[in-house]
């Protein structure tokens, strides 16, 4: 358990440096905040309205899918590369731990320190929920909790496992925000392109179900390919289990596996493997 040492040792150099009480801060006023801000929104806009824990959950999870990937590769992208970079990764695999254990270990220590961070910013949240709020549905706010703990250790793993591809920090900051942009940014146009190439549309056209709501004209194909985006799989993941949002998705008698809830799930999960072993391979090669 030589990755554990390495973990409990990076937990603890963030307590001591204040960074995991600048990111609890950060959570608190994030979700809490706007747990409160959602309920002036609502009563300016619809008066007597009800207020429910769906309603949140669906007001917060675009937000949250954009902030906590953001805070997640800040924190990690220098995990290693900076240690690297500033020699001290000698003295860390002169202890008896092993690159794997440098690697895995940084997941766990960072995933704790963002983990431990979101989770009291969702208790604030809860909070403000329970006093403000006229229905709570503890299932579905334990979902979104569950999920959106999921994506900050996904983030972590993908920033360590950046950074575990270079010997530079500087060339580190760079990959990690190349990352983000691809897959954040970018990657929302990819599903047109290919649809254009497909089908000779950049869009697909907007139809009408039979019950009057309205839905993408598209094959399967081009909402597996959203969903291969982390926030994107964390938000149709979301979507899925909590009915926090109406789906464009064509009226299927039975959806596709590859389009399920579960789905969304597993493609998190593949990053949350992935990356780090990747990064892994090319840091188990370098020359330190």
């Amino acid at each position: 358990m030589s990755w554990a040492v390495v973990a409990k040792k990076d937990f603890r150099d963030a307590a001591r440096s204040k960074a995991l009480w600048g990111l609890t801060a950060l959570f608190v006023l994030f979700m809490a905040g706007f747990a409160y801000l959602f309920t002036l929104f609502q009563t300016q806009d619809q008066g007597d309205t009800v207020l429910s824990s769906l309603d949140y959950v669906s007001f917060l999870a675009s937000p949250a899918a954009l902030l906590i990937p953001i805070t997640a590769l800040v924190v990690t992208h220098k995990s290693l590369a900076g240690e690297v970079e500033s020699g001290s990764a000698k003295f860390l695999l002169s202890l008896p731990h092993t690159r794997r254990d440098a690697v895995l270990g940084k997941v766990v220590g960072r995933g704790a320190v963002l983990a431990a961070s979101i989770l009291v910013g969702l208790l604030s949240a809860l909070v403000v929920v329970l006093a403000l709020y006229d229905v709570f549905d503890a299932a579905v706010f334990g979902t979104f909790a569950a999920l959106t703990l999921l994506l900050g250790v996904v983030y972590t793993a993908v920033g360590v496992g950046i950074s575990a591809t270079t010997k530079d920090s500087g060339r580190a900051t760079i990959l990690a925000a190349g990352f983000f942009v691809v897959f954040e940014v970018v990657w929302g146009f990819v599903p047109n392109a290919v649809h254009y190439v497909v089908e000779g549309s950049f869009s697909p056209d907007v139809a009408q179900a039979a019950d009057g709501a309205p839905y993408l004209d598209a094959p399967g194909w081009f909402f597996f390919l959203q969903r291969l985006s982390p926030s994107t799989a964390f938000s149709t993941a979301t979507q899925s289990f909590t009915d926090s949002a109406a789906s464009l998705l064509p009226a299927y008698d039975t959806v596709p596996v590859y389009l399920t809830g579960w789905a969304s799930l597993a493609i998190l999960l593949a990053w949350l493997v992935v990356v780090p072993a990747v990064g892994y391979v090319a840091f188990s090669r370098a020359d330190l």
